[in-house]
C-alpha cells in the first residue's frame, strides 16, 4: 500500500465519508471516494494530516478501490517539472492546439523511482490567457464569441484546482501538480474563488495515472471486433455512470461539461471522467448555489452545444438553480455521449443497444425535473455481459471473501483463453494485481503458515505465468517490469506446491532474464530441490535445470556437476536415471576439464546400476558423447568399461552394449588406419633419403633402391628373406686365408 506524503503546500480539500463526521475522512471504496466540504481546510485548521477518531476507523472496501498515497516532497507544488518524481518527455503526445485540447498538451510520463507510466497535461498560462475560450465557430452564439474576451486561462485554472480534490476510482487520477507561479506556502495561490487574480506567467502540469483522451481510443478500434468492442463500451459506460453518481450524491456537485474531451481511457480499458472546467453546485441549499458565476460565465464557451441541455442553451439557469435535479444536465449530457460512442464509425456496434434506447429517450427529456437519476441505469441489461462482470469482480476482489476470490483465480484462465477479457485487461489489471497480492502474502510466513492464504498463492501463479507467457513474451520491458522482481520471492517460498508450480514455467524464466538474473534469482535459490526430502520435487528440480544451463556461469557449472555427482546416488531409481540422461545432454556446455572429471565416471557408475533402465540410459550416454572421449581413453577405459555388459542378464541392455561396442570399433579402425598410414609416410620419407644420398651402384641400382623404399619396411624385410633362401650352400672346404671367396667359388686351381 502507498501512502501519500505531503509537501508544505497542500492544495487539497477534506474527503466526505459516507456519513460524514463534519471535520473531514479519507473513505474509499465503490461508490465512494471525495469530495470538498464546505469548509476550507485551512480556516478550520483540521488539515489532511488530521483525522478525526471517526474518520480514522473508516476502513477502506478494496485496496483495488482505494489505495493510499505515498507523498514525496515537491508531489503537490514546486518550482519546475524536475521537482516532480516524473520525467515528462520533452515532446507532446498531443498539441495543445487540438481539437478538444483546451490548451492543454498531453506528454508521456515516467515514475522516476520505478519506470511505470503516467500521463503529463502541461498548459502555458501565457497562452491560455491569450487564446480565446470559444466553441467551433460553426455553433453561432453572440454571448461567447472572441470579441467577448474569455480566454481558456480560467476554465484551465478551475480544472487544475479541482482535479487535486476529488478522488474516486472512476475519476482520473491525479498524481503529481505544479503551478510554476507558486512554489511554496511563501505565495499562496489563489483560491477557486479568486482564479481572476491568479498569475499567468508560469505553467501548470498534472501528472495523471496512464490514460488516452476518449476519441483516440475509439480510433484505435478495429471495427471488425464488433463484439469485444461492445463489451467494452458497455464497461466504459458503466464507469462513467458510477463517477457521475458520486459526484451529484456525495461530492453534491455537477459535472457540467460531460463530453469527449473530459472521458480518458487507462490501458487496462477503463473510462475515467476528468474534464472539471466547469464543475459546479446546483440549487439553492445554503452553500450549495448554484450554478456558478464562473459556470455561467463560461460553459457556453467551453462545452460543446450538442452535450448542453435545452435550459442551458436558453440561458435559464434559473430553472437549473430552483427547480432541477443535480443530476439533470449531467443526465443529458450522459445520453449524448453514449449515443456518440455507440456510432462511432469503429465502434461496429451499428448504434445504441436496443436496451438503451427507451432510457436515453427519456434521459433526454426537455424538462430537467423528468430526467431520471443515473445510479438505476446501472441495472440496464445492456451492462449484465461477462465482460462487465468480470471487470466488477476484478475491482472488489481484494475485499471478497477468501474462498470466492480462490474460486475467481481458478476460473480466471479459462475466461482469458476464451477471450472474455482483452489483452489489455490482462496485463494492465489482472497483473498488477497479482503481483500485489503475492508481494503481500509470499514474504510474510506466518501468511503462508495459513492454508487458505497457501491456496490462494498457488491459485494465483499459474495465472501468473499464464498472463506471462501468453501477452508478455514479446515484451521482455513488461516482464522485466512485473514478472522479474518477484522471481526471489517466489522462489522464497518454502512450499513444494508453489516450488512445483514455479519450476514447471522455468523455461519462460529462462527465455526472459538475462544470465545475471538467473543465475542469481533462478539458479542459487532451485538448489535447495536437489537436496530436498521429496523425490518428485529432487526429479522436477533436475528436469528444470537442465534449461538454465546454456546462461550458467562456470562457477555454477561446477557446484551442479557436484550436485549430479549425489544425485547419482540417490535412493530413487527414476533421479539417478534422469541424472545419467542430464549429464549426457549437459557435456557440450562443460569445460574440457569438468567433462574429463565427470562424464567418464559417472557414466561408468551408471552402467554398475541396478536399476535396467539406468544401465541403458548409460550406454546411449555414451555413444552421445563419444566425440568427447579420445581413441586411447576409448581403448583404455570406455570399451573396457562397456564390453561386460554385451553378457548383461537384460536383452535390451546387450543389444545396447554391442551397439556401442560396434560404433566405438569403427572409430578404433580409423584412428588404427590413421596411424599406420602416417607410419607409412615416416618410412617413406626415411627411405628416399638415403637413396639421393648414396654415390655409386648405377641406374639399376638406383632404380632398385627405389623400388624397395616405395615398398616399405615389412614388404622389405620380405624380399630380403626371400634372397637369402635362394643362395646355393656353402662349399665343404673353406677358402684360403686372406683371400676372400667370390660367388661360392674357390679362387684356387
Amino acid at each position: 500500500m502507498m501512502r501519500l506524503a505531503q509537501s508544505s503546500k497542500f492544495e487539497r480539500e477534506d474527503i466526505v465519508a459516507p456519513e460524514p463526521c463534519g471535520r473531514g475522512v479519507r473513505c474509499r471504496g465503490r461508490g465512494r471516494g471525495r469530495a470538498p466540504d464546505t469548509e476550507d481546510p485551512e480556516e478550520t485548521g483540521h488539515g489532511p494530516q488530521q483525522q478525526h477518531s471517526r474518520c480514522q476507523s473508516v476502513q477502506p472496501r478494496s485496496t483495488l478501490w482505494a489505495e493510499e498515497r505515498e507523498v514525496t516532497p515537491g508531489l503537490w507544488g514546486g518550482s519546475s517539472s524536475s521537482s516532480l518524481p516524473y520525467n515528462i518527455e520533452p515532446t507532446a503526445a498531443i498539441s495543445s492546439q487540438a481539437f478538444g485540447q483546451h490548451g492543454w498538451a498531453v506528454h508521456n510520463a515516467t515514475k522516476k523511482t520505478d519506470g511505470s507510466e503516467a500521463t503529463a497535461f502541461q498548459a502555458n498560462k501565457a497562452e491560455l490567457a491569450k487564446t480565446p475560450a470559444r466553441r467551433p465557430a460553426s455553433i453561432a452564439d453572440a454571448r461567447y464569441t472572441s470579441s467577448s474576451g474569455l480566454t481558456q486561462l480560467i476554465p484551465a485554472l478551475h480544472h487544475y484546482h479541482r482535479i487535486k480534490r476529488l478522488i474516486h476510482p472512476r475519476i482520473l487520477r491525479a498524481h503529481a501538480t505544479i503551478d510554476t507561479d507558486y512554489p511554496d506556502e511563501s505565495k499562496p495561490s489563489p483560491g477557486l474563488d479568486n482564479l481572476e487574480k491568479s498569475a499567468a506567467t508560469g505553467t501548470l502540469i498534472i501528472v495523471t495515472e496512464k490514460s488516452t483522451p476518449l476519441n483516440d481510443w475509439l480510433e484505435n478500434l478495429n471495427p471488425h471486433t464488433s463484439q469485444a468492442n461492445a463489451a467494452a463500451i458497455s464497461w466504459g459506460v458503466y464507469n462513467i455512470v458510477e463517477a457521475l453518481t458520486f459526484l451529484h450524491t456525495q461530492a453534491k456537485l455537477a459535472h457540467g461539461m460531460l463530453c469527449p474531451e473530459a472521458v480518458f481511457v487507462t490501458p487496462s480499458g477503463d473510462f475515467k471522467l476528468g474534464g472539471f472546467d466547469l464543475i459546479t453546485p446546483v440549487g439553492s441549499d445554503g452553500a450549495q448555489t448554484g450554478p456558478t458565476p464562473h459556470f455561467r460565465q463560461y460553459e457556453g464557451a467551453v462545452c460543446p452545444a450538442e452535450f448542453r441541455s435545452p435550459e442551458r442553451v436558453g440561458g435559464r439557469y434559473d430553472l437549473l438553480q430552483s427547480g432541477s435535479p443535480i443530476h439533470a444536465m449531467d443526465c443529458y449530457s450522459l445520453a449524448v455521449l453514449i449515443e456518440y460512442v455507440y456510432t462511432h464509425p469503429n465502434s461496429g456496434t451499428s448504434g445504441v443497444p436496443t436496451p438503451l434506447k427507451k432510457a436515453l429517450l427519456r434521459m433526454k427529456n426537455d424538462s430537467p425535473k423528468l430526467r431520471p437519476r443515473l445510479a438505476p441505469l446501472l441495472k440496464c441489461p445492456v451492462f449484465d455481459n461477462p465482460y462487465v462482470k468480470a471487470e466488477l469482480f476484478l475491482d472488489e476482489v481484494m475485499s471478497k471473501p477468501v474462498e470466492e476470490k480462490i474460486m475467481f483465480l481458478q476460473s480466471l484462465p479459462d475466461v482469458l483463453n476464451r477471450g472474455v477479457l482483452t489483452e489489455n485487461v490482462a496485463i494492465h489489471k489482472i497483473l498488477p494485481l497479482l503481483v500485489m497480492g503475492l508481494q503481500s502474502t509470499a514474504k510474510n510466513e506466518q501468511a503462508m503458515a495459513q492454508d487458505v492464504n497457501r491456496r490462494e498463492t498457488l491459485a494465483t501463479i499459474p495465472l501468473l505465468f499464464q498472463i506471462a507467457e501468453s501477452y508478455l513474451a514479446n515484451s521482455p520491458e513488461l516482464f522485466a517490469r512485473h514478472v522479474t522482481p518477484l522471481v526471489p520471492t517466489l522462489f522464497a517460498i518454502n512450499d513444494r506446491g508453489v516450488r512445483g508450480a514455479i519450476l514447471q514455467k522455468i523455461s519462460l524464466l529462462e527465455s526472459q532474464m538475462d544470465k545475471s538474473s538467473i543465475n542469481a534469482s533462478v539458479f542459487e535459490p532451485m538448489c535447495s530441490g536437489f537436496t530436498d526430502s521429496s523425490g518428485p520435487l529432487r526429479e522436477l528440480t533436475l528436469k528444470s535445470t537442465v534449461v538454465l544451463v546454456p546462461k550458467l556461469n562456470p562457477t555454477n557449472l561446477e557446484k551442479l556437476t557436484r550436485y549430479l555427482v549425489r544425485m547419482q546416488a540417490d535412493p530413487e531409481a527414476s533421479i539417478r536415471t534422469n541424472t545419467v540422461i542430464f549429464i549426457g545432454k549437459i557435456a557440450p556446455n562443460l569445460t574440457e576439464m569438468s567433462r574429463q572429471k565427470l562424464i567418464l565416471p559417472a557414466f561408468t557408475r551408471a552402467m554398475k546400476d541396478p536399476f535396467t533402465p539406468c544401465r541403458l540410459s548409460a550406454l546411449r550416454a555414451v555413444i552421445s558423447c563419444k566425440e568427447y572421449f579420445s581413441q586411447r581413453d576409448v581403448a583404455d577405459k570406455v570399451l573396457p568399461s562397456v564390453v561386460p555388459y554385451t553378457l548383461d542378464a537384460a536383452n535390451d541392455v546387450r543389444s545396447e552394449a554391442f551397439g556401442v561396442v560396434d560404433a566405438l570399433l569403427v572409430g578404433l579402425r580409423e584412428e588404427s588406419q590413421k596411424m599406420s598410414k602416417e607410419e607409412q609416410d615416416r618410412i617413406s620419407a626415411a627411405t628416399c633419403g638415403l637413396g639421393n644420398e648414396s654415390i655409386g651402384g648405377g641406374a639399376s641400382n638406383g632404380g632398385a633402391a627405389a623400388s624397395a623404399s616405395g615398398s616399405g619396411y615389412l614388404s622389405g624385410l620380405s624380399s630380403w628373406m626371400t634372397a637369402e633362401t635362394d643362395l646355393p650352400p656353402p662349399p665343404a672346404s673353406s677358402s684360403v686365408s686372406g683371400s676372400p671367396a667370390v660367388g661360392g667359388v674357390s679362387q684356387q686351381d
